[in-house]
């Protein structure tokens, strides 16, 4: 057993402290916790002094008490021989584990209260474990002198306890302590977080201003060369292009309604090479003419002699068209809209890339002031278990 096993009950004092809350503003609990340790750390240092004291007294005490009990003259007893030596060889052991007790008490050192009771506590569980059996063999003969050292040991024991049973209110504020400074530490590095965020979304908000602002003066640019002579000048181009090419589109269509392209696979039935031309057309003269130009078609129409004047009447139709075209192509200038279309378009992809990450810092932020209130909810707990409120 340990020191704390000398006694099984402590007496209960009938007084009711009267109890006092502390009211702190939040700015106010880092130094009231930086307080609150150094008044702790007095007052343990003060309680281990205290002790020092006591074990001193002790020692002094146990080895006055050890000489007592090693003058004790065994052999003036009327006993048997075996007894005696029996309880001259406990007795001698049993001053080994007390010497060793000393010198344990003697050589500890620890600042800490909570750890210098356990390890205090460990000292008398190895001293009771290892000299329980000397000592019940030592007093068959040598009975009041071993039990005035067991009465030290309970007195010292007993004077122990009620120090350490006091000192325990400043080991559990100290582990109260470090809860809340742990506490306080995490709603600080969420402020620092929260602030750095803000920080963030002040920098994407003057981003999106400055994008928008860009925007918008390119949209004024578009809408300023939409309105310029040359713009429509070249739209009347483009206009006259797609007219033309609706014409020719509608010429080659033509074109296909006169050829017999029946007549034109009987002729060339036996040539694989010509018959693949003669049903791609049918299948797609559009396209396939649009391919050469007409050349392929019009030269097996020539080798078949199956062309006639509406044929080539429709040719040179399509083919002035075809140059027609070409020319006005030529004449085309650059449509200078398509490149402030573009940059618009990729003004409007970065704004909305930003947007994008300002929601995401914004649901961040949202997360972090919802996991700062837990955290002051539970350290305002914390506080009122030390008797303070924050206000």
């Amino acid at each position: 057993m340990g020191i704390f096993d000398f006694f099984r009950k402590i007496a209960k004092t009938g007084n009711v402290e009267e109890i006092v809350i502390e009211k702190l503003a939040f700015s106010e609990i880092k130094g009231w916790i930086e307080r609150k340790i150094k008044e702790n750390e007095l007052k343990e240092k003060e309680i281990l002094l205290g002790v020092g004291k006591t074990t001193e007294i002790f020692i002094k005490e146990l080895r006055e008490k050890i000489v007592i009990l090693e003058n004790f003259d065994v052999e003036a007893r009327k006993e048997k021989e075996d007894i005696k030596n029996i309880v001259i060889d406990s007795r001698e052991k049993y001053i080994e584990f007390l010497e060793d007790l000393i010198k344990r008490l003697n050589d500890l050192e620890e600042p800490k209260l909570e750890k210098f009771t356990g390890k205090i506590n460990k000292i008398f569980f190895d001293f009771n474990k290892s000299a329980i059996k000397n000592y019940e063999r030592a007093t068959i003969l040598i009975g009041k002198e071993m039990g005035s050292i067991k009465e030290s040991l309970k007195v010292f024991s007993k004077d122990l306890l009620k120090t350490f049973k006091e000192g325990k209110s400043i080991t559990d504020s100290f582990k109260n302590l470090l809860i809340i400074k742990e506490k306080l530490s995490m709603i600080n590095q969420i402020d620092e977080t929260l602030g750095r965020i803000n920080g963030k979304k002040s920098n994407l908000n003057k981003k999106i201003i400055e994008k928008e602002e860009e925007n918008r003066i390119l949209k004024q640019s578009l809408e300023k060369i939409k309105t310029s002579s040359a713009y429509l000048e070249n739209l009347t181009k483009q206009k006259e292009i797609e007219s033309l090419k609706e014409k020719s589109k509608k010429n080659i269509l033509e074109l296909k309604q006169l050829i017999d392209f029946k007549a034109l696979a009987n002729f060339f039935h036996i040539f694989e090479e010509q018959m693949i031309i003669v049903k791609t057309h049918k299948e797609d003269f559009q396209t396939n003419f649009q391919e050469d130009d007409g050349k392929a078609i019009i030269r097996l129409l020539d080798e078949a002699k199956l062309s006639n004047d509406l044929i080539l009447e429709k040719l040179k139709q399509i083919r002035g068209k075809i140059e027609e075209t070409l020319n006005h192509k030529k004449n085309l200038k650059k449509d200078e809209t398509q490149e402030v279309y573009l940059k618009i378009k990729e003004v409007s992809l970065e704004i909305d890339n930003l947007k994008i990450e300002k929601v995401k810092e914004e649901k961040r932020e949202e997360k972090l002031r919802a996991n700062k209130e837990e955290s002051i909810t539970s350290l305002k707990q914390e506080l009122g278990k030390m008797n303070v409120e924050v206000v």
